[in-house]
């Protein structure tokens, strides 16, 4: 290709550019901001009581606000404590989980508004029950965004790290896919009476509360593939048994003396102390060979002559 068209076509077909990652850090610590300035916001609707009477007969008066106001507590508090969770096991961030992320923080955001709405109905005893609804649909329908956060980076285990199985990220699917619906219910018995539904809504926290605390002080192992129950995988942060206590090291065993072969010489040492057992010996006697004497050579042909045969002894 000619390297003038190549470049003419580069300029009008850039590269695609890489997909954007943001890190799981970022996203947590954006979340957090949003969630305390929502719980935040929530003890700002509170007002001195005004009008005649003794001060404990106006804070009575009161009771619906504060009321609204522990339950939405609890439930921001809630679903703080399960996003942390999600954002545990997540390992890789991208813009369709950032949207639905966004989504979930606008709906915890204005929870705010609906319990302020549910407090002044339930003080004035006008539309109690259509704040009631309006309360529960808030909470009921922040539970969409919140499963699509997770059915998203749970499809296929590609937005997930490893310290989390299929399994269990089943078992997590499930449970958060139950909160939508208790919502539901609870937001179906506004229509009857918004004190049954805050009531309601508050025992559902209650329970969740009480499975918390005596799930943190279990010991589930954080490896088992089915946890005894989902609040435990909710709480089990990477969460790892204590090591074992460690005794008393034992004392090493004595290294084993060197076996020394029978034909070895014994150590100085030794032969010293053998030497005195035995007492004092004979001096060995000393064997000289001598070397044999070179033959007589004849004096009149040079050869060696042999020895002559010796004489056989006499006999009697």
């Amino acid at each position: 290709m000619n390297p003038i068209h190549h470049q003419h076509h580069e300029q009008h077909h850039p590269p695609a550019a890489e997909p954007v990652e943001i890190s799981t850090g970022r996203l947590e610590a954006f979340s957090d901001g949003v969630f305390a300035i929502a719980i935040t916001l929530l003890v700002l609707d509170f007002q001195l009581p005004s009008g005649e009477g003794p001060l404990i007969n106006r804070l009575a008066h009161e009771w619906p606000s504060l009321g609204a106001y522990v339950v939405s507590f609890l439930i921001i508090g809630v679903v703080w404590m399960n996003h942390h969770t999600m954002l545990h096991y997540i390992r890789r961030v991208d813009r369709i989980l950032l949207l639905f992320n966004l989504i979930l923080l606008m709906n915890v955001s204005f929870i705010p508004f609906p319990t302020h709405v549910l407090a002044d109905a339930m003080s004035s005893g006008h539309g109690e029950r259509t704040a009631a609804v309006f309360y529960g649909l808030t909470l009921t329908l922040g539970g969409i965004p919140f499963n699509a956060v997770w059915l998203y980076a749970a499809a296929g285990h590609r937005h997930l790290g490893k310290n989390i199985t299929p399994a269990q990220a089943s078992v997590l699917r499930r449970h958060f896919i139950m909160g939508p619906f208790m919502y539901l219910g609870a937001t179906l018995v506004g229509l009857i009476s918004a004190i049954a539904s805050l009531t309601i809504f508050g025992v559902l926290l209650l329970f969740y509360m009480i499975e918390v605390l005596g799930s943190s002080s279990g010991a589930a192992h954080p490896r088992e593939e089915q946890p005894r129950s989902p609040v435990q995988l909710l709480t089990a942060v990477a969460r790892t048994p204590a090591p074992p206590a460690a005794g008393p090291e034992p004392a090493p065993e004595p290294a084993p003396e060197p076996v020394r072969p029978a034909h070895a010489p014994a150590p100085p040492a030794e032969a010293a102390e053998a030497a005195e057992a035995a007492g004092p010996s004979e001096p060995a006697e000393t064997v000289a060979h001598a070397a044999p004497a070179p033959p007589e050579v004849c004096a009149h042909c040079g050869h060696p002559q042999e020895d002559a045969a010796p004489e056989p002894a006499p006999t009697h």
